[in-house]
């Protein structure tokens, strides 16, 4: 058997064994029921985009998205550690929709949905329409997905982005005709768009070549499962076959990727140090252990990684090879977060597509089971039904587990809590605290970024990000915060979460120039120029 052969992944379990829906029935639920689970999606990821947050990471990107606005460029003048294509793509729903924290989640939301959508579609190709619904309802539900489908991080867009160039790959294998060489081709260019959204989208290469490169693993398969020697002539034949899609493939990423690049070539050397040698330096500066986050985080998956396992025995007793690109697709995407020597939890997202597919290849493997076992086709219908609802099952308790975004959690970084609604008594205190003693609209430095643009401040475009990790690897020093604040004037100065307090020098360089006004909780301190300047509006 192939080992991407789609068609046959639908066709392993005899007719007998597949649920007998009513003709009328069966119709209505292939039209509705995709339709059905995007919608459901949206109800899901759409009415807590106006929460408050007290997520670090959303703070620098709202700040971002607003140095954009002011006119300020990406790299030259705003900072950032992930790839042009996050922020870029978001901007567009800030404009449209108000500028505001809301308005940039939509975005997020959108691609969310689109991954729904397009593991629906990857799921069918592999396995017919049941294992595109379940993968799909899986995906919605499930905790990491869930979480990242509604924040402002750049883990969810680019995790949708690869479900769609993976979908695409499996597509054009399906094709005869001239959209098969299109579909490789935008297989690539998409991949290339996902890379540049972030950069850990590189994962999805592997499954993407195993599925062109069918050709040549079919010339190892001997028909019934097992295994062959291909001779000389055979192998020369299949990597004929597949070279063609491989080298379309190629093309399409290296030209979308260069295409997609030339708007930045002016920037290109601080595009380079701040998404790339940035992440060089943090892991040479901090140092591995991370084995205990990855733990924690992973611990999410807990149902469905057991679940898959199940379904990876299976298949390697039957020699059902088709679920082996997703599966190196998951084992990949686990080797990378091991690779990381800084380590949140929103990285988790990465593992949740591929290990919804292999579970709702579940029971594409458990019928054809349940025949060789018993020689009644209603047992292989009845068990397909239960697979089904214990996937089902699992997937529920998956979802009420913990509704709380995982990146509210953050493992590994400092506490965040994401409220149920409104916005929380210490960040009230902050916020009056900041509207008490600056002017509205007025540009302030600060480490607790939400915060300032929740009360209507910008922060430079150079100081959108203090992270402690640009802290620690040395990119953002005391010297550089003296300059901006004396160049933009800034007369106010907010420490709110520490990091700009642990810059070496700062401090007192800050309190020779600068009086401490307020003390609003906790490490929460306001500082106000001595002999100010005229406000930045």
């Amino acid at each position: 058997m192939s080992l991407l052969d789609s068609s046959r992944a639908s066709q392993d379990a005899p007719h007998s064994a597949r649920l007998a829906w009513p003709a009328s029935w069966r119709g209505s639920l292939e039209r509705w029921l995709p339709t059905l689970i995007a919608l459901v999606a949206a109800a899901l990821y759409l009415p807590p985009i106006s929460q408050y947050s007290a997520n670090y990471d959303e703070g620098v990107y709202w700040q971002s998205l607003r140095a954009m606005q002011a006119g300020h460029p990406l790299f030259s003048s705003v900072f950032s550690s992930q790839p042009p294509y996050f922020l870029a793509s978001i901007y567009p729903f800030y404009l449209l929709f108000g500028q505001s924290i809301a308005a940039a989640r939509v975005g997020v939301v959108v691609f969310a949905i689109i991954g729904v959508v397009a593991i629906f579609w990857l799921g069918s190709q592999l396995g017919g329409f049941w294992v595109g619904v379940i993968a799909s309802a899986l995906l919605v539900f499930e905790p990491n997905y869930l979480a990242q489908a509604r924040t402002l991080e750049s883990d969810g867009p680019a995790v949708a982005v690869s479900i769609v160039a993976v979908a695409l790959a499996v597509a054009a294998t399906r094709r005869t005709d001239v959209w098969r060489r299109r579909f490789t081709a935008l297989s690539g260019a998409i991949i290339a768009y996902g890379i540049l959204i972030k950069l850990f989208d590189v994962v999805a290469l592997l499954p993407m070549a195993l599925y062109l490169a069918a050709p040549i693993f079919s010339a190892f398969d001997a028909g019934d499962g097992r295994l062959r020697r291909p001779d000389a002539a055979t192998l020369r034949a299949a990597i004929s076959a597949a070279l063609p899609d491989l080298l379309a493939w190629a093309v399409g990423g290296v030209v979308a990727g260069f295409a997609l690049l030339l708007p930045f070539l002016g920037s290109f050397d601080a595009l380079w140090s701040q998404v790339v040698s940035f992440h060089t330096a943090q892991q040479q500066g901090l140092g591995p252990q991370l084995e205990g986050k990855l733990v924690v985080s992973l611990m999410s998956f807990l149902t469905l990684g057991v679940l898959a396992l199940i379904v990876v025995a299976l298949a390697v007793w039957q020699r059902a090879w088709r679920v082996a690109p997703l599966l190196v697709w998951t084992l990949a995407a686990i080797f990378t977060l091991t690779r990381l020597t800084t380590y949140f939890g929103h990285y988790a997202v990465l593992v949740s597509p591929s290990l919804a597919l292999l579970v709702a290849l579940a029971a594409t493997l458990v019928a054809p089971l349940a025949v060789s076992l018993a020689a009644r086709a209603s047992a292989a219908r009845w068990l397909n039904l239960a697979v089904t609802v214990a996937v089902l099952i699992a997937l529920a308790q998956s979802a009420f587990t913990d509704f709380t975004p995982v990146n509210a959690r953050n493992v590994g970084s400092a506490p965040n809590t994401t409220v149920v609604a409104g916005i929380p008594p210490g960040a009230q205190t902050h916020l009056a605290a900041i509207n008490a003693f600056t002017m509205p609209g007025e540009v302030v430095v600060t480490d607790d970024q939400y915060v300032a643009a929740q009360a209507g401040h910008s922060v430079p475009p150079e100081l959108v990000d203090t992270s402690f990790v640009r802290v620690t690897t040395g990119y953002l020093t005391s010297a550089r915060i003296e300059r901006v604040i004396e160049r933009d004037h800034i007369r106010v100065v907010i420490l709110g979460t520490q990091r700009l307090s642990k810059v070496p020098g700062f401090l007192p360089w800050l309190q020779s120039r600068f009086v401490l006004v307020a003390h609003a909780g906790a490490n929460y301190d306001i500082y106000v120029r001595v002999a100010s300047g005229p406000p930045i509006a």
